[in-house]
């Protein structure tokens, strides 16, 4: 019987890479489809999270011949999650040691990491010597495609956040998302993210940069750092928290910056989201959006009837909020994705009741491109075909519901494009 490892390297490689695709590890588009209705914490973070099944695989895979356990090794680097310094320390080990000693044919092995997850939580102040390390670890990554960074610490003693988006831009020329998440250290100032980004590769290179972190504060008595315009020419997705306390950093993207290949905006807020912040961004940045996404709190504060025109084809909204909507701006819309609060009952049919007398207020008579009005509630997820609703028993009010999504469309559907409910007759039978 012929090995496996008679195979040739060029086959077991192409096998290896199909078997443990995760295309959630480096997806660069986010949807509300990603979208976690059942979880407590980030249950509207648009990004795919990725799956520990392609892992399982891998290690397998690795007990199968000697090429393939090379490659495990190499995936298990792949994507990393930094929580602790002792763990930054011992992927450095592992990194340098591969680089050093690994092969793949007449060449030493780069370095595999691809996406990291920044966690380091510090009860005590951040210090000089943490950022190096973190810094260390940054430029042993030139391959870096993903960067989340959601480190914590009480207090700092001196600016980390610059330095490290500096080694960022640097050290990573490949890197397509950044996430910048922290809590507590690494604030930046508006003139920082500018001027950096602008004097390096990631310029061209990020696709998606998401901002939560409020700006940081011009320490006392400096000089302001003159304004820089900056190009991001290949950023498809912006994600931003637009509380008031980021209004600096807001200003500063609408007046600084040029997105001419921004199709999503993801705006999200804790607190008093800044109104004219918003309609800011989406007067300057909003000529080639398709894609408005606002969680909660943010719809909550800013009414659709003020937004400003533009070609926005699918808009993510509070469905709560689209009670009280009479006009909506944006005549492109072909999908308006209400996520509802429902307090779910022991029926079904009880619930989508409930959701068609929330949508029952909605003006889209006006929005002729409208096709589909997808309800996100978990309730609803698990439909593979329309809910039957007995017609002879509606009440006056219920007729009225249901009776706008009888027609071809607007739709009503799940996530997942099927229709919430069908009206049936007494035998059964379909109207």
């Amino acid at each position: 019987m012929t090995s496996i490892d008679s195979l040739p390297p060029e086959i077991l490689l192409q096998i290896f890479h199909w078997a443990t695709y995760d295309p959630a590890l480096f997806d660069n588009r986010p949807s509300w489809r990603n979208y976690d209705l059942g979880a407590s914490y980030e249950s509207e973070d648009p990004w795919p999270r990725p799956s520990d099944y392609t892992r399982s695989i891998a290690t397998a895979l690795a007990l199968t011949c000697t090429r393939w356990n090379a490659l495990a090794t190499e995936f298990e680097l792949r994507y990393i999650t930094v929580d602790d310094m002792p763990r930054l320390k011992y992927y450095l080990g592992r990194i340098r040691k591969l680089v050093q000693t690994g092969k793949e044919g007449d060449k030493a092995a780069e370095c595999p990491i691809r996406r990291m997850i920044l966690m380091l939580v510090k009860e005590r102040v951040w210090t000089e010597e943490d950022t190096e390390a973190v810094v260390s670890l940054i430029r042993s990554c030139p391959n870096l495609e993903v960067l989340i960074n959601e480190c914590f610490a009480d207090g700092e003693m001196h600016a980390a956040g610059p330095v490290l988006l500096q080694s960022l831009a640097d050290a990573c020329p490949k890197l397509k998302r950044l996430h910048w998440k922290t809590m507590g250290c690494m604030q930046l100032l508006p003139s920082a993210w500018s001027t950096i980004l602008a004097s390096s590769s990631l310029a061209t290179s990020l696709e998606a940069l998401e901002i939560e972190s409020p700006p940081g504060f011009p320490a006392h008595g400096s000089t302001p750092t003159p304004a820089s315009l900056l190009e991001l020419s290949s950023l498809h997705c912006l994600q931003l928290c637009v509380n008031e306390d980021h209004a600096s950093l807001i200003s500063a993207i609408v007046d600084e910056w040029q997105l001419p290949s921004l199709t999503s905006l993801y705006l999200t807020s804790s607190h008093h989201p800044t109104i004219q912040g918003v309609l800011s961004l989406i007067s300057t940045h909003g000529q080639s959006l398709t894609t408005l996404a606002m969680d909660r709190s943010t719809s909550g504060d800013i009414p659709l009837s003020v937004l400003p025109p533009a070609p926005i084809q699918e808009l993510v909204y509070n469905g709560d909020d689209l009670e009280e909507t009479t006009v909506i701006p944006l005549y492109s819309l072909s999908t308006l994705v209400a996520r509802l609060g429902l307090t779910r009952s022991r029926s079904l049919t009880s619930d989508i009741f409930a959701a068609l007398e929330l949508l029952h207020g909605l003006q889209s008579d006006d929005l002729t491109e409208l096709k589909d009005v997808v309800v996100l509630e978990q309730s609803f997820d698990t439909l593979q075909e329309p809910h039957p609703i007995e017609a002879q028993g509606l009440t006056e009010n219920q007729r009225l519901w249901v009776e706008r999504w009888q027609k071809d469309t607007p739709r009503l559907v799940n996530r997942n494009g099927v229709r919430l409910f069908a009206l049936v007759s007494a035998d059964g039978r379909q109207h």
